[in-house]
This record gives structure tokens, sequence and C-alpha cells, in this order.
């Protein structure tokens, strides 16, 4: 698949703007949203959206793509794995001049935490990568975890384990070791949960 960079998603972005007849409210997660909020260098492939696209972007979206060359996927997400109040804490991306295209992000622990239940490579790269831009806070991370994670759908040593991995490439040993003990007891309430017997 074709990798994306981050002057790519502005450009494209910009062009959107451009393009578009009325205000349209976003919120950008995943990969893109890590680029352009959070200081992550890494390419995408894509951009994933927690809102639906309307008609009117859809149109923008696809003269944008001809008028750029720039043929990056945009998709809404149905089923993603934020922290329970993540909408009460997003954030407006920095540094974008756009008049109707309104994006926001979620805030960048919220973000970390949403790509840890995937748990992919190059979702820990990406949050190493924010990580370096500015630094996160464990504390926030420790809270969010134990208190907003519990909706989640998925297996539960999984998603801990993600969790201690990323614990462990940002903070180093002793911290997930730490961190480890904490969340021992954790454990997703949603009653679909697989779990494993």
């Amino acid at each position: 698949m074709k990798q994306f960079l981050p002057e790519d998603l502005i450009k494209f972005l910009t062009k959107t703007d451009e393009l578009l007849k009325a205000d349209c409210d976003l919120i950008l997660i995943g990969g893109a949203a890590a680029s352009l909020a959070y200081g992550a260098t890494k390419t995408t492939t894509d951009i994933d959206l927690a809102t639906e696209l309307p008609k009117h972007l859809q149109k923008a979206l696809k003269l944008a793509r001809e008028e750029t060359g720039i043929l990056i996927p945009v998709s809404y997400v149905g089923q993603f794995e934020p922290p329970y109040a993540f909408e009460s804490r997003l954030k407006a991306i920095d540094g974008l001049k756009l008049s109707k295209l309104i994006l926001s992000v979620p805030e960048r622990h919220d973000l970390a935490l949403m790509k840890i239940v995937r748990g992919y490579e190059n979702d820990i790269q990406a949050i190493e990568e924010m990580h370096e831009s500015q630094p996160f806070y464990l504390d926030i991370f420790i809270e969010r975890f134990m208190t907003e994670m519990t909706q989640v759908i998925g297996n539960p040593t999984v998603i801990r384990l993600n969790f201690l991995l990323m614990t462990e490439k940002i903070f180093g040993s002793a911290a997930m070791r730490e961190v480890d003990t904490i969340t021992k007891d954790w454990a997703p309430l949603h009653p679909l949960n697989p779990s494993i017997s």
C-alpha cells in the first residue's frame, strides 16, 4: 500500500478545504492524527475518521485526489476502542490553515491508548515518536487504562500485554514492572468481551 508523509496529508486536506462548499467537523484518529497533531513522522496509508463522511465532503475528497494526485483513502472507522471519555478531551490541530474543514483529534494519551488495543508494531512506533516529540505522563496512562478502557472489546490478556509493551518501550523496564503489578486485576467489563479460560 502507498505510504503518505505528513506533508502529503497537509497538502491533501488543504485542497479538500478549498473545495468544500460547507463546513465539516471531523475527528481524526489513527496514524494521520499522530502525524498531524503529535509529531509522529512515520508514514500512514490512510486517514481514519471517528465521524461519518457527509456527501459534500466525499465530493470534495474525490476532487482533491484528482487535483493533487494524492490518492489517500479516507474512511469512517465504525468500530474503534477509545477511552470512555475521550470526546470530552478532543483537541484542535495546531498550525493547519483551514476554513471549512474543522478537524479535531483525541488527546495524545487517549490516542496512544486507542493504538495499544490493536498493538501492531507500527502503532507502537507511532506512540514512541509521539513521546519523543512531547513526553507522555505514566500516571495519566495508568489512570485512564484502569478507569476508562474497561469498555473495550477484545482479548483482555492481549490488550494488557500491549499496554505493558508500550510502557516498557516508552518508560523502561522498571516502569513496566510497576504497571504490571498495578494492572494485574484489570479486565474489560463489556459482557461481549471474549476472555481466555
